[in-house]
């Protein structure tokens, strides 16, 4: 019986062992073969933000400075660079007319299946951030991009739109919404986007939504009745994304300005639903 285990613990390590290899080997190899070739410099014209993207990616070492002050990269830089090249181009395709920074990108796990890189990107004019992503294949080569910066241009709308819904169904003393949308999108969300684009259900977004109802005088018992009210309307709204609800123990002006200046909101009740 025990060599019957051992055999069968053999087995399995053996199984496990090959699977490893499988799924790490080739990463292990482009590794080894990419240490062990003698590096070469190539000379590549750059902008000045792609100048310092490299920069922040060696930590401003002096010889690495120095090195890209003069537009001579090693090969994995000059892809670095391609990559770099594309992202702006993809963005500035999604939006034209906006200008864009990005300042540097978190590494996966050498042996990690990620599958993306995430570039902490700035766009100037509205001093919006967000991260962008760029996905790549088992070769690393570079697939496509996503990012959350379609959003800038329907959140306060589709605020509106929820607002004017709630008070449809005769929800009072709705005084703000405010929408969120996180979540990172492909090519299929840019610019020219609109509200009755997510209305209509032709573009699949997900939201989360902070909404602050005047409740000055009411208990909190009075709160939880209303609530289910409330949560009554967002399910017939019924649009996909989570809904922070506040009542608040302030008048409407306090609230506004509570909001404005990103304040902590006295509530006399909470609740959360997700559609």
């Amino acid at each position: 019986m025990g060599k019957h285990i051992e055999k069968m613990v053999f087995i399995v390590c053996g199984i496990c062992t090959l699977l490893l290899l499988l799924k790490i080997g080739p990463k292990v190899i482009n590794f080894i073969q990419g240490f062990l070739t003698k590096p070469t410099l190539t000379y590549c014209e750059m902008t000045e933000r792609e100048r310092e993207f490299l920069k922040a990616e060696s930590d401003y070492h002096e010889a690495d400075v120095k090195r890209y002050d003069e537009g001579m990269l090693y090969s994995s830089e000059v892809k670095e660079l391609e990559w770099l090249q594309r992202l702006y181009a993809d963005l500035e395709e999604r939006y034209p007319g906006y200008q864009f920074y990005v300042s540097y990108k978190t590494h996966d796990d050498l042996f990690g299946p990620n599958g993306y890189y995430k570039y902490f990107t700035e766009e100037k004019t509205t001093g919006r951030t967000f991260y962008t992503y760029i996905f790549y294949d088992d070769q690393w080569e570079y697939g496509h991009e996503q990012d959350s910066f379609y959003s800038y241009f329907v959140e306060k709308e589709y605020a509106e739109y929820l607002k004017e819904q709630l008070e449809k169904r005769q929800i009072e003393d709705v005084v703000k919404v405010e929408v969120r949308m996180p979540y990172s999108m492909g090519k299929e969300c840019n610019s020219s986007m609109t509200v009755e684009d997510i209305i209509s259900r032709r573009l699949d977004i997900t939201a989360n939504s902070d909404i602050f109802i005047k409740a000055g005088g009411m208990t909190e018992k009075d709160c939880e009745i209303y609530a289910e009210k409330v949560r009554d309307a967002i399910q017939k709204i019924n649009r996909s994304g989570s809904y922070n609800v506040y009542f608040c123990d302030m008048d409407e002006e306090e609230i506004l300005e509570t909001i404005s200046q990103n304040g902590d909101i006295e509530s006399v009740y909470y609740f959360w639903e997700h559609l």
